[in-house]
């Protein structure tokens, strides 16, 4: 009761005293349990009592746990806990205290502390804050980003009549044009409209230079004093709490115009329209102020637009933009609309360094909302607009102004830490020169600063019509540049074709004909190039040229409505990019290096030199002949040619032709015409007769077809001498081999043979040759003069051997084998005295591998 009645006496003037005790009794606490006897569980049975106090202390102690336990889950979960934490006994002391007691108080202690630091104001806000605070609109209604394609309806309406057909100034697609500002009125002048439009450096060039009109102003801008201070953003409403105007009257663009004028910030946005349009137009402006969103219908109000300069241009209204490298050109094609006091949110998050860049990222980071990025493709000549198309048209500007202020800020708080950091890093060194200037830019502004000057550079941007370079290639939108794109380096201007590449050479004049032919179409019909055919149709007409109609539209899956109603005209310009390809090529493949290489032919064989000849004599001398020229040519310089400037002199061997004859005559067009009846003039008989004795000039006669022999062979018996000399052995002591005879052709002579005569067929074995041996070498010991049996000088005594007496081995049937008969390990141990195996008895293999195996009698276990 002591301790309650000073807990709750316990306030801020006594928390320090309360804390010493504090840690004084939890110390105490300490050095006890330190010094209790290991073996406590013998002193428990031995003394009753120390057991009952142990086991209070101990309930005590686990009572005070699971309380503090219990706090801790109530304060992270909000009063929510998912289950409890206890600890009921010993065990749970030993495998949970870390896990449940000291983790869990280290997050309570974490977070006291970062509650203290807060409280003493020692943690600030970040600078770029990430999901801070949502706006009231954003915390409303959050829409949830849809996924897949787009409907094709809404993507491309091709139902949609052109609205620049209605437009009072229509746009002007021709090659070369230069487009030039034609501004009324210059609001917010500083220099007349007319100053500095062309550089004195340049004023005599004929090509016309484009000169932005508020170049001037844009250099000498005065920043308002707002844009270099840290404001707190001001949050946006929600699209239901804002209002929200449609213009597409003049009187509601006045009413507009009037409200923009009180404004020190606006946020400005364009839906641009490219597919069915060559050079395109902006199709809807939003325009966003701290109160109110606007909407403008481009296409109704176009010439009434141009009074917006009297906003746009006033360098104390800020101008903000997300990416307006494109905004800003689009502004001046079609409206005459110039930027001065530019913010672009893209060169901020730039500058800041950010991951990414996009305006749906700044979105989701500063605003918590997702944009349906989908309907950026979207049609948006589309009247009246669809709901969904309105909300993502009202978002891309009605959270910029709050991602406006959320930078500013940022680049502020950033570049102030980078120059006390660096202020501090150089007071130690740095020494003030009395030299130096003393008033310097405000460090603390020097990132804004860079935006800024790189949004200057984006309002510089001007307006420049496409010129096609149908020649070169160059260019945006010149068939270089797309063959570079694509990496089809055959097609490059400067690709790897030349002569003996007639293919590639034809595949790139095909390439740039049709690329030219879709850009000159597209000027016509003002349509984009996508529209007239796409860029892998292009590519595929140039590989696999079409040589008819039906070859042509199959290339394409579906037909594109232009290439419908004129595909006869872009067929024909196909087809004389081939004739002149190859054209082309035919005539670089005529090399003047050709009377070179046949210098030799004027040594040919008498017959081609006389064909040649002829051909020379019946062949006109006509402009209208397409051969005469070349073959007079040709056969002049093979006559005329005796020497080369790589070869030197010709050889006097004659070079051999394979023409061997020349054919008067065929079965096809019967007698050639002769020299002696040359055709008198260049009719149809006549011509005829021209073609036909050049044909026979050319035509051979080819050598006969060998004459298969017939099956039967006739055996032509050798004389006696050749017999002897085929037996003869080539290598001593060896017989010599006979070929075999087949039984049917061989012949019968009758012969006596000698007694002692030994006949050896084929190759008998080694044992045998020396059983042969054994009579002759009898009778060489009997002998005188102790001489061989066959007398050489006298070949008249050697006796011819009939062979076909004679069995032959490969007549001779397979042996049978039987079971009388001995055993082959007998016959090893009688041959040659079981010393050796003769060839094709070899031994068995051992039994072990030739048994059946079952169970284990392979004896794997022993």
């Amino acid at each position: 009761m002591a301790s309650t009645s000073k807990q709750t006496s316990l306030s801020s003037a006594g928390f320090d005293e309360f804390n010493t005790q504090l840690q004084t009794l939890a110390l105490k606490a300490t050095k006890s349990a330190a010094i209790l006897p290991a073996d406590i569980a013998f002193h428990r049975s031995v003394d009753p009592s120390l057991a009952q106090d142990i086991d209070a202390c101990s309930a005590k102690v686990l009572n005070l746990t699971n309380t503090l336990l219990n706090l801790v889950s109530t304060i992270a979960s909000n009063g929510k806990g998912k289950g409890k934490a206890r600890l009921e006994d010993q065990d749970d002391v030993v495998d949970n205290f870390q896990s449940l007691v000291v983790d869990s108080m280290d997050q309570l202690l974490e977070r006291a502390d970062i509650c203290l630091d807060h409280f003493l104001g020692r943690i600030k806000a970040p600078a770029i804050a990430i999901n801070p605070t949502q706006p009231a609109a954003a915390q409303k209604k959050k829409p949830n980003a849809l996924r897949g394609r787009l409907d094709p309806v809404l993507q491309h309406a091709s139902h949609l009549p052109k609205p620049q057909l209605q437009f009072k100034t229509k746009p002007n697609n021709t090659n070369g044009f230069v487009w030039q500002p034609t501004l009324r009125h210059k609001y917010n002048a500083q220099v007349p409209l007319g100053y500095n439009l062309h550089d004195e450096s340049e004023s005599n060039s004929d090509t016309p230079i484009i000169t932005h009109p508020y170049r001037y102003e844009i250099a000498h801008i005065q920043y308002p004093s707002r844009m270099f201070s840290t404001t707190s953003p001001i949050s946006p409403k929600s699209f239901e709490d804002i209002p929200y105007t449609w213009v597409a009257s003049p009187s509601e663009f006045s009413t507009m115009l009037d409200k923009l004028r009180a404004s020190k910030e606006i946020a400005i946005d364009l839906e641009h329209h490219s597919y069915r349009s060559f050079s395109g137009f902006v199709c809807l402006m939003q325009i966003s102020t701290r109160v109110e969103d606007f909407i403008v219908d481009t296409l109704v109000l176009r010439e009434e637009l141009e009074e917006l300069n009297e906003v746009f241009t006033d360098p104390k209204i800020v101008k903000v933009f997300h990416g307006a490298e494109s905004d800003i050109v689009w502004l001046q094609q079609n409206f005459n609309i110039y930027i001065v006091n530019l913010f672009d949110t893209y060169h901020a998050s730039k500058v800041l360094d950010f991951p990414r860049h996009g305006l749906a990222n700044l979105l989701e980071m500063y605003c918590d909302f997702t944009p349906d990025k989908r309907y950026q493709l979207a049609d948006w000549r589309i009247r009246p607009l669809p709901e969904d198309m309105l909300l993502y048209a009202r978002s891309d500007t009605h959270y910029l102004l709050y991602i406006y202020d959320n930078l500013r800020n940022a680049l502020l708080d950033r570049a102030q830490s980078r120059a006390q950091s660096r202020a501090q890093s150089e007071a130690p060194t740095s020494t003030p020169s009395p030299s130096s200037p003393q008033p310097q830019a405000n460090p603390t502004h020097a990132m804004v600063r860079e935006v800024l000057n790189r949004s200057e550079e984006t309002a510089l941007r001007v307006y420049d019509s496409e010129v096609y370079d149908a020649e070169g290639g160059s260019g945006p939108g010149g068939w270089d540049g797309l063959a570079r794109k694509w990496n089809k380096g055959s097609l490059m201007r400067d690709g790897d074709v030349g002569t003996g590449k007639g293919v590639e050479n034809m595949k790139r004049e095909v390439y740039k004909c049709v690329h030219g032919w879709r850009d000159r179409v597209a000027r016509e019909e003002d349509e984009s190039i996508r529209y007239v055919l796409s860029n892998h149709y292009v590519f595929q007409l140039a590989e696999r040229p079409p040589a008819d109609m039906a070859a042509l539209l199959a290339i394409f899956q579906p037909i594109p409505p232009i290439v419908r109603r004129r595909a006869k005209e872009l067929l024909e310009l196909i087809r004389e990019a081939v004739r002149n390809a190859l054209q082309e090529d035919s005539m670089q493949s005529e090399s003047p290096a050709l009377p070179v290489v046949q210098a030799n032919s004027a040594e040919l064989l008498p017959d081609v030199q006389m064909s040649e000849a002829r051909m020379l004599q019946d062949t006109p001398l006509s402009s209208q002949n397409i051969w005469a020229t070349s073959l007079a040519q040709s056969s002049a310089s093979r006559v005329q040619a005796s020497s080369s400037s790589l070869f030197g002199s010709t050889s006097n061997t004659p070079v051999r032709s394979t023409v061997a004859y020349v054919a008067p005559t065929s079965s096809l067009f019967g007698v050639s015409s002769t020299k002696a009846n040359p055709p008198s003039s260049m009719s149809v008989g006549s011509r005829f007769s021209e073609i036909l004795s050049r044909i026979h000039s050319t035509l051979v006669i080819a050598p006969a077809v060998p004459k298969v022999l017939p099956s039967t062979v006739t055996l032509i018996t050798p004389p006696p001498e050749a017999t002897i000399e085929h037996l003869e052995p080539a290598v001593a002591g060896q017989p010599a081999e006979v070929a075999f005879v087949p039984p049917s052709q061989r012949q019968q002579i009758d012969t006596a043979m000698a007694d002692d005569s030994i006949v050896v067929v084929g190759q008998a074995r080694q044992k045998k040759r020396k059983r042969a041996d054994k009579p002759n070498k009898k009778k060489s010991l009997d002998s005188e003069d102790n001489t061989p049996p066959v007398d050489t000088e006298a070949p008249q005594e050697v006796e011819v051997v009939d062979f076909s007496e004679i069995p032959n081995i490969l007549d001779a049937p397979p042996p049978q084998t039987d079971g009388a008969g001995p055993s082959r390990k007998k016959q090893r141990q009688k041959g040659q005295g079981g010393s050796g195996v003769a060839y094709g008895n070899f031994p068995a293999p051992p039994r072990a591998f030739r048994e059946v195996k079952g169970g284990n009698q392979s004896h794997t276990f022993r």
